[in-house]
């Protein structure tokens, strides 16, 4: 057959894609589409419907292999829907899932949805599986199930579009984590002849959300989700370091979530005040939040271990902080001769979550303490920036207070000592 000439057609990649878009944007400011092609090695054709699909494209990236040459779509589009949001849901919730539980799942939803037709073979399994992005492997952590190369994609192609209207202040990211919190350090010094004994481990758990800017300079405070609406442990405390709700297992849910953020965009609107919050993509987060003043972003699933800045170390110093607070609390409790188990029991509640960030000296023995805690300073800090930030011209009196905020941050930080614990608390 003669060649009929012109540019050879090749399959493209969703990630060749996302060049091709990235490409464009960069020349199309001062050449057209016909010329951008030519120079791509393109037919014209084929970056038409690139762009006509982009949404499409930038999608699949977020949601499944960027390897994939074609997005195909299941022949039950919403049968596949709800799986793979029952499928979010179990792996946020980390259970273990493998294709006979799928399948059973499958068939339960195409019942539901009086779908008769559907055989839930192997091969639609695998099917599923390829679409969106699924593999099955050992369970050994959620950054090892990350693909690399869906990452690399995201950041380079979608994240730049998404910053650049906004500076490094004005960017948050928002993400919650379970602490046990009368859990003691399961590690101590002993005597190379003594033999690690302790009690049971506690299993009383408060989940906790955390929010913070780019630079550091703006922590916003705590959200403390516990199982009981009124602790006892509350009673006649009038002021916290941070805010408490409370839910039947102690979980963040979809209403909490909105209840939360919708608070934040009030104050952020009362600032006038545009920022943009990247959360992780699970069941708890809502996706179609009506917001003004907070561009709410979705991470990439099962992405969130290397995409997510409060899961690159910010968590794992707040618990290994809390720890150390725990620690002292229960070396100024013990006067009486109870044990260690018994003071837990007895003494540590959830209100003591809320002192996180409180300054203690770990080689005093005395129970003085300070005229006021670097933490009620850093609140009070906070409580002083929102009446400023409700006044006309407050700029030069808020950069004053983000001033004495990062100082009062660096003293705490200087005294926790923490090199001489870190073996203890890990």
């Amino acid at each position: 057959m003669a060649d009929r000439g012109g540019i050879k057609r090749k399959a493209l990649s969703v990630t060749d894609k996302l060049n091709i878009l990235k490409m464009y944007d960069e020349k199309s400011v001062n050449k057209n589409q016909k010329e951008i092609a030519k120079e791509m090695d393109l037919p014209a054709s084929t970056l038409r419907t690139i762009l006509a699909n982009r949404s499409k494209i930038e999608s699949s990236a977020m949601t499944g292999s960027c390897k994939r040459q074609k997005i195909k779509h299941g022949k039950f589009d919403e049968l596949e829907h709800i799986l793979l949001e029952w499928f979010n849901q179990a792996r946020t919730l980390n259970l273990p899932v493998n294709g006979n539980i799928v399948t059973e799942k499958a068939h339960e939803i195409a019942k539901r949805l009086n779908i008769d037709e559907f055989s839930g073979s192997g091969g639609w399994i695998d099917r599923f599986k390829k679409r969106h992005g699924i593999v099955y492997r050992q369970i050994c952590g959620e950054a090892e199930s990350v693909n690399d190369a869906d990452i690399a994609a995201w950041s380079e192609n979608i994240l730049p579009n998404i910053l650049k209207e906004y500076s490094s202040n004005d960017i948050f990211n928002a993400d919650e984590f379970g602490l046990f919190f009368k859990l003691m350090p399961d590690k101590s010094l002993v005597f190379k002849r003594e033999k690690c004994r302790g009690g049971k481990l506690s299993k009383e758990r408060l989940s906790v959300l955390a929010c913070t800017n780019a630079t550091g300079s703006q922590k916003l405070r705590l959200l403390v989700i516990g199982k009981s609406k009124a602790p006892r442990c509350f009673k006649n405390v009038r002021t916290f370091p941070c805010d408490y709700v409370s839910q039947n297992r102690a979980w963040m849910t979809g209403d909490i979530f909105i209840n939360w953020i919708k608070q934040l965009d009030l104050s952020f609107k009362k600032q006038n005040r545009n920022i943009l919050l990247f959360v992780d993509n699970c069941p708890a987060h809502p996706t179609t939040i009506p917001l003004e003043n907070i561009k709410l972003v979705f991470l990439p699933p099962n992405a969130t271990a290397k995409l997510q800045p409060l899961d690159q170390g910010i968590i794992k110093v707040l618990k290994q902080k809390y720890r150390k607070n725990l620690v002292l609390i229960l070396k100024r409790l013990e006067r009486n001769g109870k044990s260690i188990d018994q003071i837990i029991t007895d003494k540590i509640a959830p209100a003591d979550v809320t002192s996180i960030d409180e300054e203690s000296e770990d080689e005093e023995e005395d129970d003085t303490t300070p005229i006021l805690p670097v933490v009620n300073a850093l609140d009070y800090v906070n409580e002083l920036r929102r009446l400023v930030a409700s006044f006309d011209d407050a700029d030069e009196s808020l950069n004053h207070l983000n001033k004495i905020e990062n100082f009062l941050y660096a003293k705490n930080i200087k005294n926790m000592k923490q090199r001489k614990i870190d073996d203890f608390l890990k």
